[in-house]
C-alpha cells in the first residue's frame, strides 16, 4: 500500500481502492472503491459553490470552493494512481 497525503485526504491508496484515514483535521476510518471515488469526482466536478460532506456518518464538513478543487485534484490523483 502506497500512504498518500492530499490536501484534503490523508490515507493508503490499495489495490482497487482507497482507505480513508483523515479529511481536512478529521480522523476517520472508510473504505472507497474506484467507484465510489470516481462518484465522488463526478460531483464535486459538478459544483459551483460550496458544499458540505458528511464524515464517519455523523460530522458535516463545509468544503469551500477552494477546498473543492483541492478534493477533486486529491480524488484524481488517486485514481490515477489505482488504474
Amino acid at each position: 500500500m502506497e500512504q498518500f497525503y492530499g490536501a484534503v485526504f490523508e490515507g493508503e491508496i490499495e489495490h482497487k481502492g482507497f482507505y480513508l484515514t483523515q479529511v481536512k483535521n478529521i480522523t476517520t476510518g472508510s473504505s472507497l472503491s474506484v467507484n465510489q471515488l470516481m462518484k465522488m469526482a463526478a460531483y464535486l466536478g459538478a459544483q459551483t459553490d460550496s458544499c458540505t460532506i458528511t464524515v464517519n456518518d455523523q460530522i458535516p464538513l463545509l468544503l469551500s470552493v477552494r477546498d473543492i478543487k483541492d478534493l477533486l485534484t486529491d480524488v484524481e490523483s488517486i485514481l490515477g494512481k489505482i488504474n
